[in-house]
């Protein structure tokens, strides 16, 4: 199914305005503005959850290589199927990581969680930081798995998720962050990680609801 032009969507969270030239950002903010100037896709592609690991991976794939012309923002978005390790011996969790490892604010996790061989639930993890380019990367990886979840989602439909979870709602409290919400069987959340009083990272999940 085509699907609109995927829209990068600001998070609540006020960031500082640092002179950060790095390419993977400016290459995001060139994403950005180009998929807001067009409304059709020429790639089209199915919903990856409730589909086995392998297509899911795929699928993934398929939409990063779909929003960008960057070699280096393709690379770092694109998912390595040789890097895609399960977490026991069970094979009921899958796991991938993205970032700097010398660096704990710039480490991205999938995991995919896995019945019946197919995915059901995906649970991805990223830091909150003052880093404008991991902000940047950040948008665009939530984005990304609202696509997959849905593919009858439009621009404003993966829009009007992350404003249904909260995400463009003032809170000074970081345990009134996040939120539930339902919709086309599939359930989002975003749950917030808080040391002390300080939001250091979320979790972001798509499951799906039926059996």
């Amino acid at each position: 199914m085509k699907l609109a032009k995927l829209a990068f969507l600001l998070l609540f969270i006020t960031f500082c305005n640092e002179d950060n030239n790095l390419s993977i950002e400016n290459n995001a903010d060139e994403a950005v503005e180009n998929q807001s100037n067009n409304q059709e896709d020429l790639v089209d592609w199915d919903s990856a959850l409730g589909k086995s690991p392998e297509i899911f991976v795929s699928t993934w794939n398929s939409v990063v290589n779909s929003i960008s012309n960057d070699e280096e923002t393709i690379l770092f978005f694109s998912i390595n199927p040789d890097e895609v390790k399960w977490t026991s011996s069970d094979k009921d969790q899958l796991v991938y990581k993205w970032g700097d490892a010398s660096k704990q604010d710039n480490i991205f996790i999938l995991n995919l969680y896995i019945e019946n061989e197919i995915v059901r639930t995906l649970q991805f993890f990223a830091p909150t930081t003052n880093d404008t380019t991991t902000t940047q990367q950040t948008k665009l990886f939530l984005l990304l798995i609202i696509a997959l979840s849905d593919d009858e989602l439009d621009r404003d439909g993966r829009e009007n998720i992350l404003s249904g979870l909260g995400l463009y709602e003032e809170i000074t409290d970081p345990n009134e962050y996040g939120g539930i919400l339902v919709l086309n069987e599939i359930e989002y959340e975003i749950e917030p990680l808080i040391q002390g009083s300080r939001l250091v990272g979320l979790n972001f999940y798509s499951r799906l609801t039926l059996n």
